[in-house]
């Protein structure tokens, strides 16, 4: 009866020992390093495969480059102060361009709620001038604006203003109408009504025009750069391009990647101060 007692308890302590192990492994956060060490391991062997073929002579190191000497331009530049010109200058052009054209272009499709006449009457102008290539408009934009900072800003915001109006109209239009009508019987005025109801209820719609937004601003940005420019990333990718400098190329390649990553991490962090803010 002792040994049979007692089997049960240590079974019982052995399995409690067991569950926050278990219980870990199914957490979200065991799932986040998993990933995290996968997605590492993934890039660790493309690079090291990359470089291997490429010292060992099985991939053309002209038409491929390896990582190393990508790393050596990355690091040369940076040194030299060139790199930081460029990425001041890229990131400038997308940040000012995305406000302009992802915030304001947000503003007037929340804007467009107050009067659906108005919005019919624009839906087809909106609409054929989402259809215009950014890279047709870039060299006009050039003629008329010049080749400083203006002009990259213009094609940003071009490149962005369509996506937000759009997306955020169609939020502010899928507000709740009974809810609409709650706070008129209320005699609640417009303005009222769209500070209040319209703007929350739109604003997963505006958070994801903006998240949209932030690769067509980074690539109006690299599309001016393309055109005329002194310097900037797309100017760097542009000269290295020319000059059948294919390491050159892929560290512009680099960056654009890299600046990416920042500025979806920035959209996401402003998004969770506004959902936060929308809870209170």
């Amino acid at each position: 009866m002792a040994m049979n007692s007692v089997a049960p308890r240590t079974t019982h302590s052995g399995s409690v020992r067991r569950r926050p192990q278990e219980a870990f492994f199914r957490s979200d956060n065991a799932r986040r390093y998993t990933l995290i060490v996968l997605q590492v391991a993934i890039v660790a062997t493309l690079l090291g495969g990359w470089e291997l073929g490429v010292r060992s002579g099985h991939i053309n190191a002209f038409l491929f480059s390896s990582p190393s000497q990508v790393w050596d331009v990355l690091t040369s530049r940076f040194a030299s102060g060139e790199m930081f010109t460029d990425i001041k200058t890229t990131a400038l052009e997308t940040i000012i361009g995305f406000i302009v054209g992802a915030i304001g272009g947000s503003v007037l499709g929340l804007l467009l709620w107050y009067s659906r006449f108005i919005s019919d009457l624009a839906a087809p102008f909106i609409a054929a001038i989402g259809a215009i290539p950014v890279l047709a408009i870039a060299p006009i934009t050039i003629i008329w604006f010049g080749t400083e900072m203006l002009s990259k800003v213009v094609i940003v915001a071009f490149s962005c203003v369509v996506v937000s109006l759009t997306t955020s109209y169609k939020g502010a239009m899928r507000t709740d109408p009974d809810l609409i009508n709650l706070l008129r019987s209320f005699n609640a005025k417009r303005g009222t009504i769209f500070i209040k109801l319209v703007v929350p209820s739109a604003m997963l719609w505006v958070l994801s025009g903006l998240r949209l937004n932030v690769g067509f601003a980074l690539v109006g940005a690299i599309v001016g750069e393309y055109i005329s420019s002194d310097n900037g990333v797309g100017h760097m990718i542009l000269l290295g391009s020319s000059n059948f400098g294919m390491n050159i190329v892929l560290a512009g390649i680099v960056l654009v990647m890299l600046m990416m990553l920042c500025f979806n991490a920035l959209v996401a962090f402003i998004e969770r101060l506004l959902l936060s803010w929308d809870k209170k």
